[in-house]
């Protein structure tokens, strides 16, 4: 396994030399730091896996420096010593973004196999990057982001699916990114100057499903004026994107289960066969076997569109993602200069999603709008996504803001969301409450029924 290149931070001397001694020993490469401000220099230049830092410094502490380094370096994986055994100090640089943490005096087994454990996690991280180059370029990728081992497995599948002709069905609950996977696994495909084609199928009533796959000829029904080609024909040579495929009807299974064995139909009010070459990507986000069982949904057609399989893990089983998808997103609306404070950070990590990572965009483009300056604080989140308390802000700026914000919330309750009363009884004039409502993303409506 390849031995990781190391950035030793510690103030005291005698330690720096010891510990640099022993890493490079076992093969490490090691360099050292004796302040914050030489260690932040030397990641500028890069090359290093591995940020072992000691808590408790001059300048800032371990725990600073954990909040300023993670956001910048993500694959960089910090591993926090402390003399101390402070479980608090612990606790804030795991939320920071610290990997682990030792104990000093430094057990050398436990770092080793601590070291070991870091090195799988890097070797993962270089393997996800591998395949993210063999499927292609970022843009290709879209919102398909993480390291975490689930994601991992998504990779491999999508990198399966993009190297087979074969029918593909992606399962996963709304808002996972089943559509992002369907045009990954169709851009790295063979078919990838061929047409993409989706239809959302949930979105059709059923009288027009069937024209809208297999098109019409005029004058077949009532409103047929021109002849339609319909989505299967416009898929030809390339690839057919049928989400929420459990709702077609009976009738629209049947055909398309001839599509795919036969590779030919025939639209509505039409005797002409049509020959096609397309291949069927599916999605769902219901249990189709189910629907099977129930008669719902035809057994044959379900064994012929489940050839490959990509299963989307939910957001809430993948958490470690979270802040890599925030940046991303951060990117994607061109606000990549915006930090995330580790209160807000916590919070975002501590919610469930059933939203899943749409719901995440949703709630990160609503905070930008109330944010000011380049900062986004734990007062930008909507109330919606759990409590959150003023010991978790990570500035005295944050507290008072979030302070301020429960303080504004708790007079709207008491008004029934009556903003010129709460004016009143705060003792605050009226325009600046109403700027401090708009800063905070307050909706004094939702106040107005509440017991």
């Amino acid at each position: 396994m390849k031995k990781l290149n190391i950035l030793l931070l510690d103030d005291e001397e005698n330690t720096r030399k010891s510990l640099s001694t022993f890493l490079r020993m076992h093969g490490y490469e090691v360099e050292t730091a004796a302040r914050p401000s030489e260690a932040l220099r030397k990641l500028e230049g890069g090359g290093y896996e591995i940020l072992l830092t000691d808590v408790r410094m001059p300048e800032m502490d371990g725990i600073e420096l954990t909040e300023k380094v993670a956001p910048l370096y993500p694959s960089l994986t910090i591993l926090i010593m402390t003399a101390y055994g402070n479980v608090k100090d612990v606790v804030k640089a795991m939320k920071r973004g610290a990997f682990d943490y030792l104990t000093k005096p430094l057990d050398q087994d436990e770092l080793l196999i601590t070291l070991e454990r870091i090195a799988d996690r890097c070797a993962l991280i270089r393997e996800v990057e591998s395949l993210r180059r063999r499927l292609g370029a970022e843009s290709q990728y879209k919102g398909l982001m993480g390291n975490s081992e689930s994601m991992r497995e998504v990779y491999r599948l999508i990198e399966s699916a993009a190297g087979s002709d074969s029918s593909a069905l992606i399962t996963g609950e709304t808002g996972t990114g089943k559509e992002l996977v369907a045009l990954t696994i169709h851009h790295n495909s063979a078919r990838k100057n061929g047409p993409m084609v989706a239809v959302s199928c949930g979105a059709l009533p059923d009288a027009l499903i069937e024209s809208e796959l297999f098109g019409h000829v005029k004058g077949s029904f009532t409103g047929a004026v021109n002849d339609r080609a319909g989505k299967i024909r416009s898929a030809d040579g390339g690839s057919l994107f049928l989400d929420e495929v459990g709702t077609l009807t009976p009738s629209a299974q049947v055909k398309l289960l001839r599509v795919l064995e036969e590779k030919q139909f025939e639209p509505l009010g039409s005797d002409k066969t049509i020959k096609v070459d397309i291949r069927v990507i599916a999605a769902t986000n219901e249990d189709l076997s189910g629907a099977v069982q129930d008669g719902r949904f035809r057994k044959d057609l379900y064994y012929r569109i489940n050839v490959l399989r990509v299963e989307l893990p939910p957001l809430r089983e993948h958490k470690e993602d979270i802040p890599v998808l925030v940046r991303h997103i951060l990117k994607k609306m061109d606000r990549e200069d915006t930090k995330v404070s580790s209160g807000a950070m916590n919070l975002l990590l501590r919610y469930n999603w059933p939203g899943n990572v749409r719901e995440l965009e949703n709630i990160i483009e609503r905070a930008l709008a109330t944010i000011h300056g380049d900062i986004l604080l734990l007062e930008n989140l909507p109330g919606d996504l759990g409590p959150r308390n003023i010991e978790e802000a990570s500035n005295l700026q944050e507290k008072l803001s979030l302070f301020e914000k429960h303080l504004i919330e708790e007079k709207l309750r008491e008004t029934k969301g009556n903003i010129a009363s709460a004016a009143r009884e705060l003792a605050f004039p009226l325009r600046s409450l109403r700027r401090k409502i708009q800063k905070y993303g307050i909706n004094p409506k939702a106040f107005k029924h509440e017991p």
